[in-house]
């Protein structure tokens, strides 16, 4: 799981897919999922990146911010 400061472009299969900035968390669904990466990122201004070994995640409380970050890819979430 990474995180950053600064702008990353987010690419699949070479294409520009969208642009995360600062306080953006990366790679979650990958951890939760034993799955392995889905997007290349590249650095659109300069960066510093943590990388968060998986043995120091919460896997409860990463659930639940992918279930919120799920909810409002599709809409569902509150609006305050």
């Amino acid at each position: 799981m990474l995180l950053f400061d600064g702008v990353l472009a987010v690419e699949r299969d070479g294409e520009s897919i969208a642009e995360v900035g600062p306080g953006a968390i990366l790679g979650e669904m990958a951890l939760l999922e034993g799955g392995r990466r889905t997007a290349t990122l590249r650095a659109v201004t300069a960066c510093r990146v943590a990388a968060v070994p998986s043995d120091r995640v919460d896997g409860r409380r990463l659930q639940h911010l992918a279930e919120g970050r799920e909810q409002e890819s599709h809409g569902e979430g509150t609006s305050r």
